[in-house]
């Protein structure tokens, strides 16, 4: 009987450069499909309506193996991968993005969004939307050392492509992201059951429903 020597994780600090051409692909969704790393955004900072580059510090986790190719996959796309130690030194955006100030929220108006998506991913499945959903997700800072977005890909099997985000590090403010989730309906309702679950705010975005038909 053969025994098969067991290989540690690795893991891997890195900021990547996303071109302004891959802001509406699943890039970093698929680092967890295809490659079954996992991936924790410690930084980040992408407005979809600009032409400049997004930007992501992520913590990747894995098969070092699989760590090699899948930096080799980036790198392939025309990612540029650059070191995590400058990331504190990089400006956010100039580009403000529409998200809600978290300061002006309190734990009552906190907990009606979280709990307001039931009713909203109703009408999502009334106008025959099945596989496709946005939706903007609060990340509090209490959960920035938790792969909230990976675990979305990783447990629930869905795609994920961040179309928006504001990550900025080693701050007090919460993280915003807009994300574009596909997979089947029973996928999505439990993905957003696990983010209520979290206590994480949710805000769908129905808009999509009528214009992407």
């Amino acid at each position: 009987m053969s025994l098969t020597k067991s290989v540690e994780p690795a893991s891997v600090h890195s900021r990547i450069l996303v071109p302004q051409r891959y802001h509406s692909q699943p890039v970093i969704s698929r680092l967890v499909s295809r490659y079954g790393l996992t991936v924790n955004i410690k930084a980040a900072s992408l407005t979809s309506d600009s032409d400049n580059d997004g930007w992501f510090d992520l913590e990747l986790s894995g098969n070092p193996q699989k760590l090699t190719n899948s930096l080799s996959y980036l790198q392939g796309l025309g990612v540029n991968l650059l070191q995590l130690a400058i990331a504190n030194n990089v400006q956010p955006n100039q580009h403000s993005l529409p998200f809600p100030n978290p300061a002006s929220m309190s734990p009552k108006d906190s907990a009606w969004l979280t709990n307001q998506w039931q009713e909203q991913f109703q009408q999502w499945i009334s106008t025959g939307q099945t596989n496709r959903l946005r939706l903007q997700l609060c990340v509090f800072k209490s959960y920035y050392e938790e792969p909230v977005i990976s675990e979305l890909v990783s447990r629930y099997g869905l795609t994920v492509n961040i179309t928006s985000a504001r990550l900025q590090p080693d701050t007090q403010d919460d993280g915003w992201f807009d994300l574009d989730l596909w997979g089947r309906t029973k996928q999505l309702y439990s993905s957003l059951s696990y983010l209520e679950k979290l206590g994480l705010p949710i805000w769908l975005d129905l808009s999509s429903v009528y214009s992407d038909r």
